[in-house]
Formats: C-alpha cells, structure tokens, sequence
C-alpha cells in the first residue's frame, strides 16, 4: 500500500505543478546540450547514460522537484513523460524530442522498480 501512496504523491505532484513559462526558457542546462542532435553516434553507454541523467536532471528541475527514478515502474515512466509532454506544450515550453524521450527511458527503465 505504502508504494501506492507513493506513486500518487507523485502523480498528484507532477500533475499539480505550476509552469512558469518564461522562468522555465531562462533555465539552461550546463554540462551537455538538451539536443540530442548535437550528440556523436559513437558515444559509449557510460556517455550516453551521463547525457540522459542531465536531460533528466535538467529539463524535470525546471518545472517542479526532481523524482527518484525508483518511484515508478517503467510503464508508469513511460506515462509521464507523455504527461509532462502534454504539460510542456501547454505551458509554452519546448518539448522532448522523440530521441530525447527514448534515452530518458533508456535511462529510466533499469532504474525503475
């Protein structure tokens, strides 16, 4: 029951965030760039899955407190990042791409429970 509570403490979060649009734009992420058409196709895993962490860290601090990855299960990640999407586009605020979507479950799923 307790991870129930917690998978709706964290839904109810996420879905009551406020969107400040134009402090959100102003944020920038320092390490990596957030496109990851900039990225080499040679990149190891240890690259890739540091890029993914920094567009996890980076793009989800901008609206509301960051999860832990272990909160939810892989669906349930895969669900809410098609929510903050939707919430994204309401607030004015650029979007995932499709490849950055992909890494962050690739960067998600084995940390999930």
């Amino acid at each position: 029951m307790r991870s129930a509570v917690s998978v709706a403490s964290l839904l109810l979060l996420m879905a009551t965030s406020v969107f400040a649009a134009d402090e959100v734009v102003e944020k920038q992420i320092d390490e990596k760039p957030v496109s990851a058409d900039d990225a080499s196709v040679d990149e190891s895993a240890a690259e890739r899955e540091a890029w993914a962490k920094n567009l996890f860290e980076g793009r989800c601090q901008m609206c509301h407190q960051l999860p832990e990855p272990g909160m939810l299960k892989p669906q349930q990640w895969k669900l809410i990042l098609m929510t903050m999407q939707q919430r994204m586009q309401q607030a004015g605020v650029p979007q995932l791409t499709k490849d950055e979507t992909e890494r962050l479950l690739e960067y998600l799923t084995p940390r999930a429970r």
